[in-house]
Parts: C-alpha cells; structure tokens; sequence
C-alpha cells in the first residue's frame, strides 16, 4: 500500500533500462530468496515494486533472471558496425556533410543522422569566425591585460570612459541563420517580402560614441561622409566634443580609454591625450586584437546595431535620426553593466594566456 503513495513511486521509480539491468535483477532474486519482504527488497535495491514483481515472476517462469527479448525486426541499419563506421569519420573529418558522408557509408541520410545525433549524441554546431590572434598578439594581450586589471583595481575614485567608432550604413543588417517567411511556396509572396535587396556601396555613416563606468554616456559624434579619419579630424572632435564632455561630466576624476586605431596611437595625438586627460592610457597600455574587452564593442554596438539596422534607412539622415533615438533609449543600468564586465573579460583572457575568451 505504502509503495503506491507519490512519495514512494518518486523515489523508487527508475528508467526501464535501469529496470533491465543485470546486476539489480540478480541482487531483487537474491534478497527475495534470503526471505526479505518487497518493500525491503525495494529500498535495498532502490526500485519500485512493479519491478521486483516482474523479475520474480520472470526467475520462477524460466530459471533464470534474463529479460525477454525486445519485439520487433532486428536493426539492418544502425547496427554496431555501421556507428563504428560513422563515428571513425566523424573523427577523421567533423565538417563532412551528411549527405557525403551517408553516400560513402551507403545508408539513407534519415538512418545518419538518427546514428549521429541518437547513437552518437553529436550536435551540429555553427562554425565560428573569429579575429586571428597572433602569437605576438596573445603575448601583449596577456602582459597588457593584466596591466588594465591592476589599473581598473587599484583606480576605484576613478571613472573610466571607454570609446570607440563604428560604421553603420542605411541596409538592414540580417540574420541568415533567423530569417525565414512561411508561404505553401515562394510564388505565392511578393518578391518583396521573399528578398532582401542589398547596395553594392551602401550609404553610411562613421559615429565615434563613449561610456562610462558610473552609467553614463557621451553624445553620438557623427564623422562627414567622405573624411577619412586620421590624426587631425581625430584630435579636433577630441577638443571640440570629447574633452568638454568628460571635463563637464567627471571634471579630473576619469581615465580615458581607446583602442589601437592608427589615428588613436599616433604621436601626436598621444602627447595631446596625455597633456589634456587627467587618466589616460597610452598605446602601450591598450593589448592588440581586443575588441572583447572594449564594452562599446562586446555590448552597446550590438544594442544599436539591433534596434537601428533591423530595417533599411531611406537616407543617412533617416539613419542618424534613428541612431540619436536609439542612443537616448539607451539607460544607465545597461550601461554600467556593460562596463562592469570589463574585469571578468580581463581574468578570463589572462586565463586563455592572451587567446580568445569565452563568455
């Protein structure tokens, strides 16, 4: 009675295949032969009664505690030999398709792929593309990184303002791998809601945006279209945007970051940076090949990159007026927590000495 109560079939109740094995099989006969009851038999052997009634009965049938043999037509397929086979190939050569791969095996691509992902519990998992990162690379990053760790640790009067420039252009940015319609065919949709159309040189525009430790943010600058962004435009939007910000929102209390742009680590503009930022990290500071530790990079770009490139922009100013709102949408909260993220992205790269990070 007390075996059917919910309590009792939770913990007692196992898998079918636990069930058949047989070593539990022989110890439910031995203890039952010893003259323990069911209900001992069930918590020695952590099993539910249904079980121990099946074994028994099957022990005085036939002798013996061997189960009856599965129903059904034997497996032509997916035997023993033929998973052997696809496992070897797999290990060989993980990126062979499955179609080329059931060719050589000479079984249907239903029958693969049930060996793959049952027998073999593979997944299919998306390539990734990373920046290379050089041996020299992985060295400075790992140095570097633990310099930025020691300096965001021992600066906590500090805020930091993290910067960065991006592109964004009036095309949609998609996702191949999310992007689908639901019709009967393709004829029945307008080629309209069926295609993306693509430019060949989109318009766009350069926005060069900073964040901050303490939740805030700069004002969007917008570079013109068409100039290139060396040493000279670089220093006149530090003077005429950038210093008045940070002055106006940190006044000395702040360390201003950049990464390793050309127009950033030039001579000139680093003996300006130094002589007008109270904190500043030169060149030797910022690690090479690191946009996963710049937060405007692993996190507010993506933000705006979302909200604003999810359709197509008739015009670049369609396109600012769509970034600026975006921007202001932008709260302190998220942003303070993008940039909190910094020391565990740091100690996760000095882990990977310098290499990738996975977080």
């Amino acid at each position: 009675r007390h075996g059917n109560t919910p309590q009792n079939k939770q913990k007692y109740e196992i898998s079918s295949k636990n069930m058949a094995s047989k070593g539990k099989r022989n110890q439910i006969v031995a203890l039952k032969e010893a003259g323990l009851t069911t209900m001992q038999v069930m918590k020695k052997v952590n099993v539910c009664r249904k079980t121990v009634y099946n074994v028994m009965k099957r022990y005085k049938e036939t002798g013996n505690t061997t189960s009856k043999p599965i129903p059904g037509r034997k497996r032509s397929v997916r035997t023993k030999r033929n998973v052997e086979r696809v496992k070897k190939r797999v290990q060989r050569n993980p990126r062979r398709s499955m179609r080329a791969t059931a060719k050589e095996v000479n079984i249907s691509r239903t029958s693969l792929r049930r060996i793959v992902k049952q027998d073999l519990g593979l997944k299919a998992l998306k390539m990734q593309h990373r920046q290379l990162i050089s041996a020299a690379s992985k060295k400075k990053r790992l140095d570097r990184g633990k310099m930025m760790l020691q300096e965001i640790q021992s600066a906590t009067d500090k805020v930091m303002v993290w910067s960065d420039e991006k592109m964004f252009t009036v095309q949609a940015v998609v996702n191949s791998q999310n992007d689908r319609v639901y019709a009967h065919s393709a004829q029945h949709l307008p080629e309209g809601c069926r295609t993306h159309f693509r430019r060949q040189k989109p318009a766009g525009v350069m926005v060069w945006a900073a964040v901050a430790s303490d939740g805030s943010k700069s004002p969007l600058v917008f570079i013109q279209e068409g100039v290139k962004v060396n040493s000279q435009v670089y220093l006149q939007m530090l003077e005429e945007k950038v210093l008045p910000w940070c002055t106006n929102a940190f006044g000395n209390q702040y360390a201003f970051t950049q990464d390793g742009a050309p127009a950033h680590t030039s001579n000139i503009t680093q003996a300006w940076c130094k002589q007008h930022f109270p904190g500043f990290w030169d060149k030797n500071m910022w690690p090479p090949s690191s946009p996963d530790i710049n937060p405007m990079d692993f996190a507010i770009w993506s933000i705006l990159e979302r909200d604003v490139s999810r359709v197509s922009h008739s015009s670049v100013t369609a396109l600012k007026t769509a970034l600026m709102k975006s921007w202001s949408k932008l709260d302190a909260e998220t942003v303070r927590r993008s940039c909190q993220a910094v020391p565990s992205r740091l100690q996760a790269m000095i882990k990977a000495k310098g290499g990738h990070i996975e977080m």
